[in-house]
C-alpha cells in the first residue's frame, strides 16, 4: 500500500519521535525509501538546529548562575541573621517593658506588714512577685507615708523563679514612729518604746533635722 507525500509529512514528526505504530512505521519507511524529498525533510528533523557551543558563552553561563546561586544563599544567610536580630530586639525590649511598666499595689491590711528588729525596722511584702516603694516623711514627727509599685517583671517573672516573701530594709531604730498610705490607712504605729526611741534618734540627729 502507498501513500502520498502529504501523508507521510504528517506522520513524519511522530516517526521521529519513534512513536508510530509498526505498521505506520513500515509504510513511512517504504515511502522515504523511494522519495528523496520525504527523506530530505525526515533528515532535516532529525538534525535539530543547534546554535554552535561557545567555550566562552558556557564559562560565562556558569558564572551567572554560581553568582546566583552565591545571591541566594547570601539572601538566606541575611534572612536568618535578619530572624535572629528581630527575635533579640524584640526580647530586649519586652524586658525593658517589664522592667519599666509599673503598676499600683494597694495595701490590703494585710500583704504589707512591719517588723521590728535589733537593727532596725523591716517591710515585708507578702503577696505575688517583688514590689517598690517610696516614702516621704517628717523626721521631726517620724511620721511617714508609703506608696507601693510593682513592674510586670516583678509581678509575673519574678515568681517563677522566687515565690518567698520579700524582705526590705526600711528605717533605723527610732527614725519611724507611724507609718501610712497616701490615702492615710495606718500601716504601723510605734509603740510607747518606739516613741522613746525617736525622741534620742532627734537628739543624736539634730543636726541633720535641721538641713
Amino acid at each position: 500500500m502507498k501513500i502520498n507525500c502529504d501523508v507521510v509529512n504528517d506522520l513524519l514528526p511522530l516517526y521521529a519521535d519513534d512513536v508510530l505504530s509498526e505498521a505506520s512505521e513500515k509504510l513511512v519507511e517504504e515511502h522515504i525509501q523511494e522519495c528523496e524529498s520525504c527523506r530530505s525533510t525526515l533528515k532535516n528533523m532529525k538534525e535539530a538546529i543547534r546554535l554552535p557551543v561557545n567555550q566562552e558563552v558556557r564559562i560565562e553561563e556558569t558564572k551567572s548562575l554560581k553568582g546566583l546561586k552565591r545571591i541566594v544563599s547570601n539572601w538566606k544567610k541575611l534572612t536568618v541573621i535578619i530572624a535572629l536580630l528581630s527575635f533579640v530586639a524584640i526580647m530586649v525590649l519586652s524586658v525593658m517593658y517589664l522592667n519599666t511598666k509599673t503598676l499600683e499595689v494597694p495595701y490590703d491590711g494585710s500583704n504589707v506588714t512591719i517588723e521590728k528588729h535589733d537593727d532596725g525596722y523591716y517591710l515585708h511584702y507578702h503577696g505575688k512577685g517583688e514590689i517598690l516603694y517610696s516614702a516621704n516623711g517628717d523626721l521631726q514627727s517620724g511620721e511617714w507615708t508609703i506608696e507601693f509599685s510593682q513592674t510586670l517583671w516583678g509581678k509575673y517573672i519574678n515568681p517563677l523563679y522566687d515565690d518567698k516573701d520579700t524582705i526590705y530594709w526600711f528605717f533605723e531604730i527610732g527614725k519611724i514612729t507611724k507609718l501610712t498610705t497616701m490615702d492615710g490607712t495606718v500601716i504601723w504605729e510605734g509603740s510607747e518604746e518606739d516613741i522613746k526611741a525617736h525622741e534620742q534618734w532627734i537628739i543624736d540627729h539634730q543636726d541633720q533635722i535641721e538641713h
